[in-house]
């Protein structure tokens, strides 16, 4: 059986790497046969035609306006992929059309607005049996993956068991080089509120505990971690990577509370860390306290000049040769560390592409339903971070505690 992959902001920053990817995937159908194939969608039919034939893929040109356009353009398709941000305003649009049409939905969103909204969906997903994953890319993704095998390994050898309460479960990412306008607006989306963790709370007065939704100040919650050493280039030495991590809103908070849960455990603590130099952090919390200034016309206006002006993403080079990390903790009850290993991976745009391309292909033969998330769609095992070929190529695991 053959699966029709429809890819929605094609024309995009990070659909274009998606494409890219596809193509690498044998999802072109230039040969005709394969298993998947990628069909490119979004509104400019100029650069659409541009990025189908750069790709050897059909394509199909409309917008989200008419949702009556929008549902007979995605009857034939097994899954959609969204990549068309800012996603709080094609999010919604495309997972409801999908529901109704029997279509799995998979996005690379990280806003968490718009995640939550969507997580609204899941009941009705399940009963339409399909599935949603939204945050498909990006670092929750990755994250999400890096947990799900850190968990796995640590039930099989019986260090915890079900029912188990960890003591902290955090994620942090080394600092970003180029990022694209896309990644700026969700950042300055994110200002508006405070930043998101988890904490376990007695559950309706009773001794058993929920992990539970709370917030923090930005600025509030800062650790140091230990991101490793990066390769630069032949001709200089390798530069160490300790820096402090700054709590910041990212999906990888809520990701990781599904992802404990599955494994039949919870967590006092789940907190999501990016790296940042002082400068950094202090515009951090200078530009969550001016935030509320973000809905005048006059600061409305210079935003969206200043996010104009920036560059669709990272450059070639930058794409090709930046590398990041992903760094996981998990603390026991005492303060113990049971793991703490740093992924090295591409690129976080390339690696997305990697990522969302693997996850659709798993939800169009797999049979997940409902709300997933992308390790659950996956199901990685460690040797999966050790091959040359597919969605983790060109990473690299270091378990410094395991």
């Amino acid at each position: 059986m053959g699966y029709n992959i429809l890819l929605y902001g094609a024309t995009g920053y990070s659909g274009r790497l998606i494409a890219a990817e596809g193509k690498v995937m044998n999802m072109s159908g230039a040969h005709g046969g394969e298993k998947y194939q990628m069909i490119l969608a979004a509104r400019d039919l100029k650069n659409l035609r541009e990025v189908s034939k750069k790709y050897s893929m059909p394509f199909r040109c409309f917008g989200l306006g008419n949702p009556v356009q929008l549902k007979q353009q995605i009857e034939d398709i097994h899954v959609v992929i969204n990549a068309a941000g800012p996603f709080a305003f094609t999010a919604e649009r495309l997972a409801k059309a999908a529901l109704e049409v029997g279509c799995h939905y998979v996005d690379i969103n990280g806003e968490l607005d718009v995640y939550r909204k969507l997580d609204d969906l899941a009941r009705a997903a399940a009963q339409r049996k399909i599935a949603i994953v939204s945050g498909a890319g990006h670092i929750a993704a990755s994250s999400d993956s890096l947990l799900d095998v850190a968990l796995h390994e640590l039930k099989t050898k019986k260090r915890v068991k079900d029912g188990e309460v960890l003591g902290a479960v955090r994620v942090a990412m080394s600092s970003l080089g180029d990022f694209s306008r896309g990644s700026a607006q969700t950042i300055a989306r994110s200002l508006r509120e405070e930043v998101i963790v988890i904490r376990s709370k007695p559950f309706e007065g009773k001794s058993v505990e929920k992990m539970v939704i709370w917030h923090e100040p930005f600025g509030k919650l800062e650790r140091m971690f230990d991101f490793g050493r990066f390769p630069l280039d032949d001709s200089r030495s390798q530069a160490t990577c300790h820096g402090i991590g700054s709590a910041v809103n990212l999906i990888d908070t809520l990701t990781a509370r599904l992802t404990v849960s599955r494994h039949c455990l919870s967590s006092r603590t789940i907190e999501s860390y990016l790296q940042m130099g002082a400068a950094g952090r202090v515009a951090l919390q200078v530009g969550s306290t001016f935030a509320s200034l973000g809905s005048l016309p006059l600061v409305r206006g210079m935003t969206k000049m200043a996010l104009a002006s920036m560059p669709d993403g990272p450059s070639a080079e930058s794409l090709a040769q930046e590398r990041n990390a992903v760094v996981l903790e998990i603390e026991d009850l005492y303060c113990t560390r049971l793991i703490d290993w740093r992924w090295e991976i591409p690129n976080v745009y390339q690696h997305t592409a990697q990522l969302v391309v693997a996850v659709s292909r798993g939800i169009a033969s797999g049979d997940k339903i409902g709300w997933v998330t992308p390790s659950d769609v996956l199901s990685l095992n460690l040797g999966d971070f050790e091959r040359p070929e597919g969605a983790l190529r060109n990473t690299k695991l270091e378990k410094r505690v395991a």
